[in-house]
């Protein structure tokens, strides 16, 4: 489908059976497997481990946006989420996704601003349980 005028961006990825690779948006494919602890090799990047990468990304992306329009500096500043894994029995899994900021050169009141607005830019942090504070 083609982008619309409102589009900014589009990026796609690819998995295929028995490449252990999946293709992103065009690039050379990066590494997939199963975590050894799940029973596979531990081999390459696993679907947890690509989601968190995409989170901490996406979100820090957004608290650095977020930092410029209040006036704090990001100099400093990083963002670490974590996917946990589980299951609820059979084949039903679920994931909880958290997330840490830091912005050193921010206090209390404006850290709990550029992290609201942030959670507010950032499209997939409403995957995050419970938003940073």
């Amino acid at each position: 489908m083609p982008p619309s005028e409102q589009d900014l961006y589009t990026a796609q990825a690819r998995s295929l059976h028995g490449t252990g690779r999946v293709d992103v948006s065009g690039r050379a494919g990066l590494p997939v497997g199963a975590p050894g602890e799940l029973g596979g090799s531990g081999h390459g990047y696993d679907p947890e481990q690509l989601y968190a990468a995409a989170l901490a990304t996406c979100l820090h992306q957004a608290v650095v946006i977020a930092a410029g329009e209040t006036g704090v500096d990001p100099a400093g500043s990083e963002v670490t989420a974590r996917v946990r894994l589980s299951t609820g029995g059979g084949q039903h899994y679920a994931f909880t996704a958290t997330a840490d900021v830091a912005l050193p050169s921010a206090d209390d009141a404006q850290r709990e601003r550029v992290i609201a607005q942030a959670l507010r830019i950032c499209p997939i942090s409403d995957q995050l349980d419970p938003p940073p504070t």
